[in-house]
């Protein structure tokens, strides 16, 4: 657009393109117009500046180790060749994410301890371990020591127990209970 060649220093492309800018201004000139200086003061813009000459520099370059083969037919890039869009999806981030995530679990598989069961709380339900009183009272224990047997069901008021279970009453009186040994 200037006529300058890709060697040329920032005073030449300066030059170039004050002489083009003042031959198309439409002040200066006749046959100037404010299209006709637009795309000089685009080359100025890009050429002028240090950074985007550079990037200019490197698309021209990528566009020539592209040049179409000898021959008369059309070059075209080809398509598998070209490299994708890049992605906005923050697919690194969720990938850290899911990393951190996994050594959580994996910490939490290694070092979990089970808690141990708490105190009885003398209220009889399936599952709970038991002695037996005198009387025949059931009264509720922790299961890790010694218990004469572990609750089965409760029992509705004229229910029996099937036959190898025993049936028992709560110490507290609240039910009865089968028990079994």
């Amino acid at each position: 657009m200037l006529g300058v060649s890709r060697e040329a220093t920032t005073a030449q492309v300066r030059a170039a393109f004050r002489r083009l800018a003042r031959t198309h201004h439409p002040d200066t000139s006749t046959s100037g117009s404010a299209e006709s200086l637009a795309p000089i003061n685009e080359a100025w813009r890009v050429l002028g500046d240090p950074v985007l000459r550079r990037e200019y520099d490197r698309s021209l370059a990528a566009a020539a180790s592209q040049a179409p083969p000898s021959g008369d037919r059309e070059w075209a890039p080809d398509p598998v060749l070209e490299q994708p869009p890049e992605s906005t999806f923050p697919l690194r981030f969720l990938i850290a994410l899911a990393i951190v995530g996994i050594g959580f679990v994996v910490i939490g598989v290694f070092t979990y301890q089970p808690s141990r069961p708490g105190p009885p709380d003398n209220v009889l339900t399936v599952g709970s371990c038991v002695v037996l009183e005198e009387n025949g009272d059931a009264t509720e224990v922790n299961c890790d020591g010694d218990h004469d047997g572990v609750v089965d069901s409760l029992l509705v008021e004229g229910q029996l127990c099937p036959p190898d279970l025993e049936k028992h009453r709560d110490s507290q009186g609240l039910g009865e209970f089968c028990i079994r040994f």
